[in-house]
């Protein structure tokens, strides 16, 4: 009889044991998984079904840039929230951190059919995360985060410093000061496709040795039929000040071209390359 009542008392004690850990699941284990009405919205608003692989990962890398706050403040402080290193906390609440992004940008790239895989390691001697994509059969590096430079805290939450320097690059490329663990994966990011490409359909872009290149290659490009062009050279010169702009004109009115006005766009800077954007009138 003792026995049937102590094995009455185990099982009540094991059944409220169960209600009691079961109830408090949601606060020892939260639910990090991203909601998939946004996530459906968020393909719906950024993508079209006539997009190329490529446009697709330009969307969501410029979708994730500009929707989201890098949380600096926490960062600072050492108090970064668990949220922040997921995707739920970059996708919903609009803030995060690298893991946060790199989460982020593979889960959007997952429910599109895209490879993408995770790379961790350091970047400028802090542990970091970035990710790695593959674009007809061919693997890139790219980093959100770093694509979402914040110069100072009061400059979070803007969304105007989207850049490029990070997106689509070579493993040599990336890591100049991206340093990936030990035991990762090689993807063989070895591909320029993309790696220097002004982000304007239609825009072609050129290498060049240095700035000084600039207005005879002007030329050969207007004499094909093309009204602007990009300009990639390891040069940080203003065009004012390096004489480059009065080199234009002179070229432009010496090959007697049927352009007598240009401009160009500041020269800003892309992994190790700086460059322009020139259009003639």
């Amino acid at each position: 009889m003792r026995t049937k009542r102590v094995l009455f008392i185990f099982i009540i004690l094991s059944i409220f044991t169960y209600i009691y850990i079961f109830e408090m699941q949601d606060d020892i284990f939260p639910d990090y998984s991203v909601d998939d009405d946004i996530v459906d919205k968020i393909i719906l608003e950024n993508i079209r079904s006539d997009m190329s692989e490529y446009e697709k990962v330009l969307a969501i890398h410029d979708y994730i840039v500009l929707s989201t706050t890098y949380d600096i403040k926490n960062l600072n402080n050492n108090t970064i929230p668990d949220l922040d290193y997921t995707a739920k906390g970059v996708l919903e609440n609009k803030i995060g951190v690298c893991r946060g992004y790199s989460e982020a940008f593979k889960l959007l790239m997952d429910k599109l059919g895209i490879e993408c895989e995770i790379m961790t390691g350091r970047a400028d001697g802090v542990s970091h995360a970035w990710n790695v994509v593959k674009i007809d059969n061919k693997w890139y590096q790219i980093d959100c985060t770093y694509d979402d430079p914040l110069d100072n805290e009061d400059s979070e939450g803007e969304s105007d410093n989207l850049r490029y320097d990070y997106f689509l690059i070579t493993d040599d490329q990336m890591y100049i000061d991206h340093t990936p663990d030990k035991d990762s994966k090689s993807y063989d990011c070895f591909y320029e496709d993309y790696m220097y490409m002004e982000k304007v359909p239609g825009v072609p872009y050129y290498i060049l040795k240095n700035i000084h290149l600039i207005p005879n290659a002007l030329i050969q490009v207007v004499d094909s039929g093309t009204r602007s062009v990009t300009f990639y050279f390891p040069d940080n010169m203003d065009f004012e000040n390096s004489g480059i702009s009065d080199e234009i004109a002179t070229s432009l009115g010496r090959n007697k071209t049927s352009f007598s006005t240009f401009s160009y766009t500041p020269v800003a800077k892309c992994g190790k390359y700086y460059y322009s954007t020139i259009s003639v009138q």
